[in-house]
């Protein structure tokens, strides 16, 4: 009866039976008895009352040739193979209120027999099937995807499956944020056929089954743009005045980071510094949505001016450009850390605080709140990672076979990280500390070529690949109009130094 059980389970599994199928199989149990006592029988069945079927068992006119019964005893289950069972015609289904009529003939192996049976069942269809339905999920605080599934009663394992895309699991995992809500599909056991999350008012990440694998893509709304600008001027700090310029948080973070290689934010802004923006503000429907990355920006900080442009390559991929083609992501940043100054800076001939003697200063102190996270410069490997003298708490990395950092004095390690582990550049490495020889919480930061010290925050550092060939005459062509818009609006802050200025063009 293994078989039977099998069955049975793979019922419960893919479609709940109709009530009427519980008669159906007592119908072919009596059958089985039937056959085991040799006969062969005429079964009716009322189906006007399915949870007390009538059953009537009258002596069928053909016979069972079922051969000599002591070859049968002794043939036990392996009788199939010398006396198969007969054909089995279908069942015929009377019209509603009716009768149901099954009418066999039994071979010698009832087993046989019964199995078939439940075969001929689970493959008729029924009015169980599994639906398909949309259905919100809202991410609530502390989910993960399978949280989230198992509360309304979808796949774990599909959950699983979904956040290990490679490409698209990161905004099912790290980018899951409380308030969120995506739509899906799945049938009535929980299996998902479809999801789409919205990720802005701009742009649905569709995730969809096919050949029982899941695979996604990022679908964007077709929107109106409207070119726009903003300009502005530094009277007492970068973010105060870009806010009150217009910016957003994002944009702020976003011209941060452009400028960062060759800016340092906490140290090098100056009262009269001057900033523009170019972007685009999306419209759906009449109506403001968002704005676009930044098309193009500059920065004029002590009188000298930095300009960066967007472009995408042939990948798609879009990346930031001095008007020259050369990108501005150096393959270092100037500081590991948003700090609050520097308290002490790269010095030779440096009076140590602690030990009241001449001793080589050979990096920059960056003073910071405890446990504020320090990030690697650049891309690179972990060559130590522990405790080392004065230094504290310290990770060495090297970005190539001439160049290496230093992180001193943290507090504790990044989880996750060891000697040997490779970095990119702004990951976090570890936490700003005082052990060692420190008298207040600060990162010790060196920068080290053919290893002897540089200064970090003058050292000049290394680029990565410029545009070049048909590459570079594709992004002379886009970048023409917009460096034409940054020459008028840096012309226009520089006559309206102290003010700040949001325009819009068409």
């Amino acid at each position: 009866m293994g078989k039977l059980i099998d069955h049975d389970y793979l019922w419960l599994q893919q479609a709940p039976p109709p009530r009427r199928t519980a008669t159906r199989l007592l119908s072919l149990i009596t059958i089985a008895l039937a056959a085991i006592g040799g006969g062969s029988y005429y079964i009716t069945v009322a189906d006007t009352d399915v949870d007390r079927p009538s059953i009537a068992i009258t002596p069928a006119d053909s016979a069972i040739d079922a051969g000599p019964p002591a070859e049968i005893a002794a043939a036990g289950r392996d009788s199939t193979a010398r006396y198969p069972a007969r054909a089995y015609p279908a069942v015929a289904h009377a019209p509603a209120g009716g009768l149901i009529a099954i009418s066999q003939v039994i071979g010698s192996n009832p087993d046989a027999v019964l199995d078939d049976a439940v075969r001929r069942f689970a493959a008729e269809p029924s009015s169980a099937q599994p639906t398909r339905a949309w259905r919100d999920v809202d991410i609530e605080p502390g989910d993960t995807l399978s949280i989230a599934f198992g509360r309304h009663g979808l796949s774990y394992m599909d959950s699983l499956d979904i956040a290990h895309l490679s490409k698209y699991g990161s905004y099912f995992t790290r980018e899951l944020k409380d308030g969120d809500r995506m739509r899906v599909k799945a049938d009535r056991q929980g299996h998902v056929e479809a999801l789409d999350y919205p990720l802005d008012a701009l742009h649905t990440l569709e995730i969809r089954r096919d050949d029982g694998r899941f695979s996604g893509r990022i679908i964007s709304a077709d929107v109106e743009r409207r070119r726009a600008y903003t300009t502005g001027v530094i009277t007492t700090s970068f973010y105060a005045n870009a806010r009150a310029a217009g910016l957003n948080d994002r944009q702020i973070l976003k011209l941060n980071h452009i400028f960062a290689w060759d800016i340092d934010f906490g140290q090098d802004i100056q009262p009269g510094d001057r900033f523009v923006a170019v972007y685009d503000e999306l419209y759906r429907d009449g109506r403001k949505v968002g704005n676009s990355s930044l098309l193009a920006a500059a920065f004029i900080n002590k009188n000298h001016e930095y300009r960066a442009l967007r472009f995408a390559d042939g990948d798609g991929d879009a990346h930031y450009y001095t008007p020259a083609g050369q990108p501005m992501r150096k393959a270092f940043v100037r500081a590991p850390v948003d700090y609050t100054r520097i308290s002490s800076p790269f010095n030779l001939a440096r009076l140590h605080p602690i030990l009241h003697r001449i001793r080589r200063h050979e990096g920059t102190d960056y003073a910071a709140p405890m446990n504020t996270p320090i990030h690697a410069t650049g891309d690179g490997r972990i060559i130590f990672q522990g405790r080392r003298g004065g230094y504290g708490n310290m990770v060495i990395i090297r970005h190539s076979a001439d160049i290496t950092m230093r992180f001193g004095h943290m507090s504790r390690f990044a989880r996750g990280l060891h000697t040997g582990s490779r970095v990119s550049q702004g990951q976090v490495i570890g936490y700003v500390g005082m052990t060692g020889l420190a008298t207040g919480p600060h990162v010790h930061y060196e920068f080290r070529v053919d290893g002897k010290p540089r200064n970090p925050q003058t050292v000049r550092l290394p680029g990565v690949a410029p545009l070049s060939g048909s590459q570079l005459a594709a992004f002379r062509r886009h970048a023409s109009p917009l460096m034409a818009q940054l020459d008028h609006m840096t012309e226009t802050t520089v006559a309206q130094v102290g003010d700040t200025q949001i325009g819009k063009s068409d």
